[in-house]
């Protein structure tokens, strides 16, 4: 299987292909709506006598501009009407919002298992969609990237699927998260809807003749006829581009589903019971059809050829988790309704000790692991969301307590500082807001480092719930806290870029970005303003910084490329604010080069600290490119290190500054 980079790009290509296939079904129908017209025109000029053609150049004109207008404005339709990303779509198929701080035991349950598969990816936590009026077994994500994904789920997945085949579904959508298929499909939605309307007119023209009398009714039903002929050639071939892009995505899907929880039988356990309920995974929303391609399994009926179909049969996708499968689907009855859900959180691995020291290996190992989240890092997430304690937990589930949490997360150890930043909250936020960080400050006290990242994206769920006014008061008090001290910290810079990057669009949204570079030199000032601050970071000493820098270039080699080690000065947050959204709109393969470079940085002084690792997250993240969290890896023997190993007892830099503020 390609790595995350590979796939992305591929997406890519896979997006220039899928316009290939839309303009060639496109210049089908308006061929098909020429020649009615030509048709009709004939039949007029052989009625009366003259001599008939079937070229006519005005009516190709008027007729081929009639159609793509069309096309085009059913298609900007769809695009205005989906805007707001998943959510829109979750709401179009009368699916609600599941609170986070949901109390049903069931709801519960979902939501700690979608939590526990965002942290070990590394993404926001998803807002999640209940589909209530639907008996049957699936469920589908959606959105245009990681800060507005949503999954969806029906309420026979909900009611009939274990934790463990809950599990299973889930991790099989955030694979098609990691791997970018919800932007593919939303486009695909988009761009086919309006082929596929000139079919749904020709069948309200047919039905409304039902209505009609008089002379002009036999014209209506003829031509409501031809354009619903017409329009089912643009189902069918809507239908084959659908099949086309997804199949192969929903075999991706499985085995990236398994690699993420090592466990076959939670996802062949509920496709087992997608066969052995009467619905199956059918469902009964009106608007299912078009969205076909985006669900779990196959959400309506089998189309009468294979080819057409969607996903891959049940019973293939069964075998290839299950070899030895008879072919036999259980009896499904409902489960009873979970208790106690928090305790099954206990029962995971050993903490896993603080950040330390770390082999070239296993650096690298962490650049392979990016859209790659394993089963280990699923038992690292489930553990420290277990190790969380409740109030504060409960607190990232509610919209109040959740910017506490963020101002909380921004106080300052030094008392002084902190007695200002308390009153900016009370100042800005008023004085309830300043008790309820007060309330949870004792727990963020002992907050093992590494959780302070996971905490904010358990947090973006509630915050999205904010008004735009709210949302405004955040970003003010966050940057007025950070200010403090008159200095930005890594963790302060890192904080207010993955907040503001998640939750900035959905207050303000705005074009999505397409790669604009191909080539490292055309971003070579933005990577060396990165990798200077990363070199920086690790390193106190300015030529051991330079000389971290230099190892970071090398992974960047390109003709004509020039890389400079920047000043601090020039590396301040705005300049580096400014380097993100550059390298956002940089390939995928220019993406890995920098990730790499970035890490090469980090093990230069053979130490690797908390501040690099946040740095690295904020970075990745910033850039696409979703890191889960760190693991202990074992440091291996000597000889088989791709770097040199890590000096033992060599002390953590955990004070160095970003930039200024």
């Amino acid at each position: 299987m390609n790595d995350f980079f590979a796939r992305q790009e591929n997406a890519r290509r896979n997006t220039g292909r899928l316009l290939f296939l839309f303009a060639m079904a496109v210049i089908a129908v308006v061929l098909g709506v020429y020649l009615v017209v030509a048709l009709s025109l004939w039949f007029h000029e052989f009625k009366h006598g003259r001599s008939a053609s079937l070229w006519h150049a005005h009516a190709f004109f008027w007729s081929s501009a009639v159609s793509l207008f069309f096309i085009a404005a059913i298609s900007i339709w769809k695009m205005m009407e989906l805007r707001e990303g998943g959510a829109a779509l979750a709401k179009a198929l009368g699916a609600r919002l599941v609170p986070p701080q949901t109390n049903e035991p069931r709801e519960r349950l979902l939501r700690n298992v979608m939590e526990e598969m965002a942290i070990a990816s590394g993404i926001p936590v998803p807002d999640l969609y209940l589909m209530e009026h639907e008996r049957g077994i699936n469920a589908f994500a959606a959105g245009f990237g990681t800060s507005d994904a949503v999954i969806c789920v029906t309420h026979g997945a909900v009611e009939l699927l274990s934790r463990d085949e809950l599990q299973g579904v889930m991790a099989h959508e955030f694979s098609h998260i990691l791997n970018g298929d919800i932007l593919l499909n939303l486009r695909l939605l988009c761009w086919l809807g309006g082929i596929q309307a000139v079919g749904q007119t020709g069948r309200a023209m047919l039905e409304g003749t039902r209505h009609t009398r008089g002379r002009g009714g036999g014209a209506i039903l003829l031509a409501g006829f031809a354009l619903y002929t017409i329009g089912y050639l643009g189902h069918f071939l809507a239908q084959m581009i659908k099949s086309a892009v997804s199949r192969q995505r929903e075999y991706l899907a499985d085995a990236s589903a398994v690699q993420f929880t090592r466990n076959t039988g939670g996802l062949a356990g509920a496709l087992k019971k997608i066969g052995g309920l009467a619905t199956g995974s059918h469902l009964v929303h009106p608007r299912s059809g078009e969205m076909s391609h985006m669900f779990f399994s196959n959400g309506i009926s089998d189309a009468w050829l294979a080819a057409l179909d969607t996903h891959p049969p049940l019973k293939e996708r069964i075998r290839l988790l299950e070899p030895r499968f008879n072919g036999i689907y259980p009896k499904v009855t409902p489960l009873p309704v979970p208790v106690e859900e928090a305790k099954h959180l206990l029962k995971r691995a050993p903490q896993p000790k603080p950040v330390q020291e770390y082999s070239g290996a296993a650096v690298n190992a962490l650049l392979n692991s990016v859209g790659e989240p394993m089963q280990q890092h699923l038992d690292l997430a489930g553990q420290l969301l277990s190790e969380l304690p409740a109030p504060l937990l409960a607190a990232t589930h509610d919209s109040v307590a959740a910017r506490a949490v963020i101002y909380g997360l921004l106080l300052n150890s030094d008392q002084e500082t902190r007695k200002r930043q308390m009153e900016a909250v009370a100042t800005l936020e008023g004085d309830h807001l300043a008790r309820e960080v007060t309330r949870i400050a004792p727990d963020l006290q002992f907050l093992p480092p590494q959780a302070r990242l996971p905490l904010l994206d358990l947090s973006l769920p509630a915050l999205r719930r904010l008004n735009a006014e709210e949302f405004a008061r955040l970003k003010k008090t966050a940057d007025a806290l950070a200010a403090a001290d008159w200095r930005l910290s890594v963790f302060e810079l890192a904080l207010r870029h993955l907040m503001l990057r998640h939750l900035q669009p959905h207050f303000f949204p705005s074009p999505l970005r397409t790669v604009q570079v191909y080539g490292v030199r055309g971003v070579q000032k933005d990577c060396s303003c990165i990798l200077s601050t990363m070199a920086r970071v690790g390193n106190k000493d300015e030529g051991a910084a330079a000389e971290a820098f230099a190892k970071g270039v090398c992974l960047l080699n390109e003709p004509k490329a020039e890389f400079s080690f920047l000043s601090g000065t020039e590396c301040s947050s705005k300049a580096l604010t400014a380097a993100l959204s550059a390298l956002d709109g940089a390939s995928p393969l220019i993406k890995r080069k920098l990730l790499g470079a970035c890490l090469e940085c980090m093990v230069h002084d053979q130490v690797v600290n908390v501040d690099e690792v946040e740095l690295f997250r904020a970075v990745a993240d910033a850039i696409g490119c979703p890191v889960p969290p760190w693991l202990n890896f074992p440091v291996p023997p000597a000889g088989t290190a791709l770097q040199a190993p890590l000096a033992p007892g060599a002390e953590h830099r955990s004070d160095s500054a970003a930039g200024e503020p």
